[in-house]
């Protein structure tokens, strides 16, 4: 073959190589405008409007930008909105009267405990009382140290350090109290309550309790600590793994306890004397402190309590606490607002005697006197038993002469009409002895001294029996005599007195309470401004760091060319700051119904201002969710007429470029149909 014929037949070679290439180069160009929905990926194929693409691209994707930053903002901010539409509703909630009475209602009463009705037993007149606190009350007698036999020291403790003692003598003519024996609670939170009690006995040393509640103010407490708890889960929500109102501080939980306060805790050692071999302990977070009594010890509360106090304070390691005593009460506050602490205490007392006294016995009737009898008077015998006593121990004799039943006689001279009516009235006579300390120091240790005492307070009465008493030294055997021998105008009656005895056992049991005081207002003063603020007592780092700017960072978010939305609340805001300080008022408006119309007042201002305020915060979250809602509506809409004119340059007619394809493809298939009906042609087929 020719040079010429090889250069020839080469040449349609490249030439039907060229015709394919560009028909898929066709083919491929109109496939990717029919799936890209544009003309071209190659900025190169808009030539003049190349720079305006790009514009509107930047810009596109500007928006974009804006749009998803608001969607990550207007959650947070939703549930933000949602939070303060609940604690906006707590505050309007709250200052209905259903919720917050105006008064804390009537004061529940107990009826006393008398652990022994013999000794003490008495009763509170409600009505003439005034109770200040929930308190349980314990009375204790014991003999009197400066009155006379008889007379009794009657202390009366609330178990939150208050204590009142005034002596009392049931023989005297009670004080003008207005009825009853008025009491007045000094010391502790409930300070100025008076407390009006009656005494149907008050014979020897023992003790009586009872208790005072409010339950009207008692229910609303409980109320006011779910709210606060409310409120507390309400700033310590979470949006994803960030919490709310927790500032920068994104992983710190920003609320802790908002009822938080510095324990204080009284343990109370009731009444005002104690005996030796007396054990008392009080126990702090499991650790016992514990001292008895010893014999030369003083012999009151104030020095054991005293004692516990200095065993607490010189404790090591040394306890998170700030301890002192005081008239018999153990003062216990923790050093941190946020530690509490655990106390129980007890006491175990020193064995008592059982005392007693026998029967009496007649040892001697009366007989007429000489000629017609023999003349002897009635003698009556009794004795004191027992091993020892006890101080505040008391016996007592009483002597009965008559008739209880028929006082004046009648009834025996009508059964006597011939007898003389010149009898004697009824009349008891009536000695008791009590055991009191000076006496028991003295040597009054065992029963013979006591029925000397005895012996000694008959001679003392007034009006005189009509019997003698035996002399003392006679030992714990009694005897009583009659002035008398029988009456001759009256044979019949041969009893010329009764007489009966008992013991009552006095018993200083001493008990020890224990009771942590009410919540006390806080105090409502303006707070120096420092920048960054203090942080609030409630904050979960107000302990550790009592200032940081990060809890009171806002997050910002850029919606719009040059403009920066600032959203969020703080949990330390001045708003949520008072609206716990009215509920935390509320709480102790509740704790203490002898202030009880003070605190509401107050705890209903706040609550005013408090839903004032929040509703504020609110204000402006609702209007930051709608600036975003506004902004991200506006950035949608000018999106898609920004995407309407990128289409305009880049969009193509998709049934224009189908046809184009299919006329394409149709021509490619016949360009490879040719082509490969020329790769079959041979000699032969060609001369043919």
């Amino acid at each position: 073959m020719s040079s010429i014929t090889q250069v020839s037949s080469y040449a349609k070679y490249l030439g039907l190589v060229r015709n394919l290439t560009n028909g898929q180069n066709r083919v491929d160009t109109l496939s990717e405008q029919l799936t890209t929905g544009k003309k071209s990926t190659d900025l190169n194929a808009y030539g003049a409007e190349t720079q305006k693409l790009l514009a509107l691209r930047a810009e596109l994707t500007q928006r974009e930008s804006y749009v998803q930053n608001i969607n990550t903002a207007s959650p947070r901010v939703k549930a933000t909105d949602t939070v303060l539409n609940s604690l906006e509703k707590l505050a309007t909630d709250w200052q209905s009267s259903n919720l917050m009475p105006f008064q804390p209602g009537p004061a529940s009463v107990t009826s006393p405990f008398n652990s022994n009705p013999d000794a003490l037993k008495l009763t509170v007149n409600g009505d003439k009382s005034t109770f200040t606190q929930n308190a349980r009350y314990t009375v204790t007698s014991i003999p009197s140290k400066d009155g006379v036999n008889g007379s009794f020291d009657v202390t009366v403790t609330d178990g939150l350090g208050g204590k009142t003692t005034r002596t009392i003598n049931l023989k005297t003519v009670p004080p003008s109290d207005g009825g009853g024996y008025n009491f007045k609670i000094d010391g502790g939170p409930g300070e100025g309550a008076v407390l009006n009690l009656s005494f149907d006995q008050l014979t020897a040393a023992s003790s009586s309790t009872f208790t005072v509640s409010w339950p009207q103010a008692n229910d609303m407490r409980d109320r006011v600590e779910g709210a606060l708890r409310d409120i507390q889960q309400l700033l310590n929500e979470q949006f994803g793994d960030r919490y709310l109102f927790a500032g920068s501080r994104y992983g710190t939980e920003p609320v802790g306890d908002l009822l938080a306060q510095p324990q204080s805790t009284r343990v109370t050692l009731n009444g005002s004397m104690v005996n030796a071999d007396d054990y008392f302990e009080v126990s702090i977070d499991g650790k016992p402190f514990g001292y008895q009594v010893q014999p030369g010890d003083p012999k009151t509360v104030t020095f054991v309590a005293n004692t516990l106090n200095s065993l607490i304070q010189s404790a090591n390691p040394k306890l998170p606490i700030i301890a002192a005593a005081a008239n018999g009460v153990i003062s216990l506050i923790s050093e941190d607002p946020s530690q509490k602490f655990d106390v129980k205490a007890r006491v175990q007392n020193s064995m008592s005697i059982d005392n007693s006294m026998t029967a009496p016995t007649t040892t001697q009737a009366a007989t007429l006197p000489a000629p017609a009898g023999t003349g002897l008077k009635q003698i009556d015998s009794f004795a004191l038993t027992g091993d020892g006593v006890d101080i505040g121990d008391t016996y007592e004799i009483n002597v009965v002469v008559g008739d209880p039943e028929d006082p004046f006689n009648r009834k025996y001279y009508s059964e006597h009409p011939d007898e003389p009516e010149d009898l004697p009235p009824y009349q008891q006579y009536t000695v008791r002895y009590t055991v009191t300390e000076k006496d028991y120091n003295n040597g009054v240790t065992d029963v013979s001294k006591v029925a000397d005492m005895l012996r000694a307070e008959f001679s003392k009465t007034s009006p005189v029996p009509p019997v003698t008493i035996d002399a003392a030294g006679n030992g714990s055997t009694i005897q009583l005599t009659s002035n008398s021998t029988m009456d001759p105008n009256h044979p019949s009656r041969v009893q010329q007195f009764t007489t009966s005895v008992r013991a009552v056992n006095g018993q200083i049991d001493n008990t020890i309470s224990v009771a942590t005081l009410p919540s006390q207002a806080d105090a409502l003063t303006d707070l120096p401004y420092v920048d960054p603020p203090d942080l609030p007592f409630y904050d979960s780092e107000y302990m550790s760091n009592r200032q940081n700017s990060k809890a009171w960072d806002k997050a910002a978010v850029t919606i719009d060319d040059g403009q920066t939305l600032t959203y969020g609340v703080t949990s330390d805001d001045r708003a949520f700051q008072k609206l716990i300080s009215a509920f935390r008022m509320a709480h102790v408006a509740a704790s203490n119904p002898g202030k009880y119309e003070e605190y509401i007042t107050k705890s209903r201002e706040l609550m005013a201002q408090a839903k004032d305020e929040v509703r504020s915060v609110h204000s402006k979250v609702a209007s930051d969710l709608a600036t975003l809602e506004e902004k991200k509506t506006a950035h949608t809409t000018a999106s898609a007429t920004v995407v309407e004119r990128i289409a305009g340059i880049e969009g193509i007619d998709e049934t224009e470029v189908a046809a184009r394809l299919r006329t394409s493809m149709n021509a490619l298939e016949a360009a490879y149909t040719v082509a490969g009906q020329r790769q079959k042609l041979s000699l032969l087929n060609y001369i043919a």
